[in-house]
């Protein structure tokens, strides 16, 4: 085995590595930046990371007494990206977790996968300043849900269409860019469709540092069946990266929901790992 894997070609062997390293993280258990620059031929992007996420439900009825409630989760999830040629990348992420819901007394618990999806996608035009690209993805919702959460509520398959926009904004003496990302995710399910809009502002003071401001805004278009879930929400995620070496790069931030319907708000700490080859 060793010397058929020696033979292969060197992006073959990389990909190779991709999917073991992959399917590990599927075994044992993001969401990543928009960007409209996607990998370069035959390299790999994947980020790990392990979130806690925490919402005050406020005192709720349980068996006609009246007592506090509490969801939270912790969450391992990994988000890949592979260039298939220099304007072709796929990828996909896979979340993994355990919740609790507590109401007074009683605690519910549950664990599974809670989101797994796959996408492709086509940078349309690169320049040095800025690029575009269109982006398909699809997923599914895993076993893990709760009703404390609406979004875990759908039943079915999704597929979303977006575009995306990056740009450099300064080069010197410090780095400023900008992209964004607009989508719209069909749900088939009794949910309701969503259009989602994420932006992101990054500066780079060094070459170890990079600090990034992102939002992310989902809405409602309305149109779920009895019982599907339909919500608005609001999310901003600062966040910090510090590269260790050219392939490895820790990072570590916070995701505060800010406003919604029809969900209640909490917000989401979490560390992750970058690997670059």
């Amino acid at each position: 085995m060793g010397d058929v894997y020696q033979r292969l070609p060197v992006h073959l062997r990389r990909l190779a590595v991709f999917l073991v390293f992959f399917c590990i993280q599927n075994s044992l258990t993001g969401e990543a930046a928009a960007s409209a620059w996607t990998r370069e031929k035959h390299k790999i992007l994947i980020i790990t990371r392990a979130e806690y996420f925490q919402s005050d439900l406020g005192e709720i009825s349980v068996m006609g007494d009246i007592v506090n409630g509490r969801f939270e989760r912790f969450e391992s999830n990994t988000y890949v990206e592979f260039g298939v040629t220099d304007r072709i990348m796929i990828g996909g992420k896979v979340f993994y977790g355990t919740s609790w819901l507590t109401r007074g007394t009683d605690v519910e618990t549950a664990s599974g996968f809670s989101e797994i999806e796959g996408f492709a996608q086509y940078q349309v035009f690169r320049t040095g300043r800025h690029a575009g690209s269109v982006k398909i993805a699809a997923g599914v919702p895993g076993d893990l849900s709760s009703g404390a959460r609406a979004s875990l509520q759908s039943n079915g398959a999704d597929a979303e269409l977006s575009l995306l926009y990056g740009r450099s904004i300064k080069f010197e003496p410090i780095k400023i860019f900008a992209a964004a990302e607009v989508g719209y995710r069909k749900r088939f399910s009794d949910s309701a469709d969503q259009a989602r809009l994420l932006t992101t502002i990054g500066v780079e003071p060094s070459e170890r540092w990079t600090f990034l401001l992102d939002t992310f805004t989902v809405l409602s278009a309305g149109n779920e069946l009895s019982g599907g879930a339909d919500y608005d929400i609001v999310k901003i995620q600062p966040s910090v990266i510090w590269r260790a070496s050219k392939r490895f790069a820790v990072e570590a931030g916070v995701t505060q929901e800010i406003a919604g319907r029809n969900i209640v708000l909490g917000r989401t700490v979490f560390v992750g790992l970058r690997t670059r080859f």
